[in-house]
């Protein structure tokens, strides 16, 4: 679960976090119960939440889509950067290639089909080649 800005206000004591869209609590928050452990029936689009990615153009030189994966790893890497993001929680994936496709697919998956089933969408998932999930 992303907690992000809003921790600093739960923390304060100027909001109350009731659930975190997860399937287990986080370590930032571990007095909040994740909606996996109180509603099962939601494990199938469990973890969601927003995200943070950087991306490059198709057809960028593979030379420079190293440089730049490398790059990005150390710095998640980085124990001031670990620290900032654990006290925040957010959970540093670093994914690239082929595992941050799969992520993707699987977000856009959980996504579509949240709004869908929850009759908010006009069009089915489906008519646009998205598989549920």
């Amino acid at each position: 679960a992303v907690l992000g800005a809003a921790i600093e206000g739960i923390r304060g004591g100027r909001m109350k976090a009731i659930s975190l869209i997860d399937t287990k609590p986080a370590e930032a928050l571990p007095e909040v119960p994740a909606l996996g452990e109180t509603n099962p029936e939601y494990a199938d689009y469990l973890p969601w939440g927003p995200f943070f990615g950087v991306f490059v153009k198709n057809g960028t030189p593979k030379d420079v889509v190293a440089k730049l994966v490398d790059a990005y790893a150390k710095g998640a890497e980085s124990e001031d950067f670990v620290k900032l993001m654990g006290d925040r929680g957010y959970v540093i994936e670093s994914l690239s290639g082929d595992a941050a496709t799969q992520f993707l697919s699987k977000w856009q998956s959980l996504t579509t089909w949240l709004i869908a089933d929850a009759g908010l969408a006009k069009k089915s998932p489906e008519e646009f080649g998205i598989p549920r999930p």
